[in-house]
């Protein structure tokens, strides 16, 4: 990408946009020269145009893709994900989270400061719908034609020193990438040609479904009389989230040429958002599990070494799938029915983004939350346990072991 600025006008990305261009010409540093003798370090796709992270060059990238309905809660989810691994990776498991490109992070950054460095934390703030173009998404023209392509949020994950595998940074180091799109571009006729939005979706080592309560019939009707939540008690949102579910699996079948009888191998967590809205539909014995979920983290020893790695429990997080996929079972068959018809390896797991009810604003008729008063529930461990099966070995996965009737819980 050139850097003088007399070079500007890019012909996929217009006249704002530095020109982008094959280099010939480089300094003695190995770095290229654009035509006007500028130093260039900033890379673009040759056929998009698009500025691509030197993150991406330089360590092995994983795609993770989110999904859900409109208004399921991914923008809440996604900047308190991020905030959260920002600060307890180093501490859980000696990892470095960081953005690899701030500019692509733009937005998300953004949602994490009203979030959590608001300076009126008792006063309501919303976070901007995901639309189906705008921030998000670079418009690149091919002739007279102008595609809107999804613009992910990229961060650098390193080994620190105190890591098991602390002595292999350039091995183990990975690019996240993180997509999220408009619920609307998941309705089913929202493909569009011009937006090739969800192409991410076939790349992906593994997906994120935002399941909400909230929007299912049957689940608002249950939570009548239990529940104090405005998204509850008010006239709502409702979805056929099932429709969602089936519309971005007949996108992969499509994109990846799989047959209608071929299971997709990926890992998928349904991460049921809004946990404070509904979890009066638990039991006893699942609020017990529930609370006892901080094991899922578990410290040991490093193979025969001395160094302490941290794991994630995935018999725990097993234990409370199954709990879930019940709960699921009773309310939303149709969904279970096609998110396991789908892929070979479905996880649910609970989720707050925010801790409590939102506040439902007169003015504007949108749910607006108090900053100060957030408070999240588990909202990192989809990306976390992701991370654990696809990352190769970043978060140490636990080894299997037998236990006996005794030991089970």
């Amino acid at each position: 990408m050139s850097s003088h600025p007399a070079l500007n006008g890019d012909a996929r990305l217009g006249a704002e946009c530095q020109r982008r261009f094959l280099p010939t010409r480089f300094d003695v540093s190995g770095n290229a020269l654009d035509s006007h003798g500028s130093v260039c370090s900033e890379l673009a796709c040759p056929k998009c145009h698009l500025v691509i992270p030197r993150a991406m060059f330089e360590m092995r990238s994983l795609f993770y893709s989110i999904l859900g309905s409109p208004g399921s809660g991914k923008s809440h989810l996604i900047a308190t994900t991020t905030w959260t691994l920002r600060k307890t990776m180093g501490s859980y498991f000696h990892l470095s989270f960081s953005d690899a490109d701030p500019d692509s992070n733009r937005v998300l950054n953004q949602s994490e400061e009203r979030l959590f460095f608001n300076e009126n934390p008792n006063e309501l703030t919303t976070l901007p719908k995901t639309e189906k173009e705008g921030e998000l998404y670079d418009p690149v023209r091919f002739g007279d034609q102008t595609f809107w392509y999804p613009r992910p949020f990229v961060f650098s994950v390193q080994p620190l020193p105190s890591h098991p595998q602390g002595e292999k940074v350039a091995e183990m180091s990975r690019a996240i990438c993180l997509y999220d799109n408009a619920g609307e571009h998941f309705l089913p006729g929202g493909r569009s040609s011009i937006s090739p939005a969800t192409q991410h979706l076939t790349v992906s080592s593994g997906l994120i479904f935002l399941f909400d309560p909230t929007q299912h019939v049957r689940f608002r009707e249950a939570c009548k009389g239990i529940s104090k939540d405005p998204q509850i008690t008010t006239a709502g949102l409702s979805f056929r989230q099932d429709q969602v579910m089936l519309e971005a699996a007949n996108r992969i079948r499509t994109q990846a040429s799989l047959s209608q009888n071929e299971k997709y191998k990926r890992p998928i967590v349904v991460a049921m958002t809004k946990l404070d809205a509904w979890r009066g539909l638990l039991d006893a014995s699942f609020e017990r599990r529930a609370a006892a979920f901080g094991e899922i983290l578990q410290r040991r020893k490093h193979n025969d070494s001395e160094a302490i790695e941290t794991v994630l429990n995935h018999r725990r997080i097993k234990q409370v799938s199954l709990d879930l996929r019940e709960l699921m079972l009773r309310y939303a068959p149709e969904f279970v029915n096609a998110a396991e018809g789908f892929a070979e390896d479905v996880t649910y797991v609970p989720v707050s983004a925010l801790g409590h009810a939102p506040t439902l604003e007169a003015e504007t008729g949108r749910f607006g939350v108090r900053p100060g008063s957030i408070s999240p529930q588990w909202a990192e461990l989809p990306l976390l346990y992701l991370l654990s099966l696809t990352s190769g070995g970043l978060i140490p996965r636990p080894i299997e072991r037998q236990h006996n009737s005794d030991e089970q819980e």
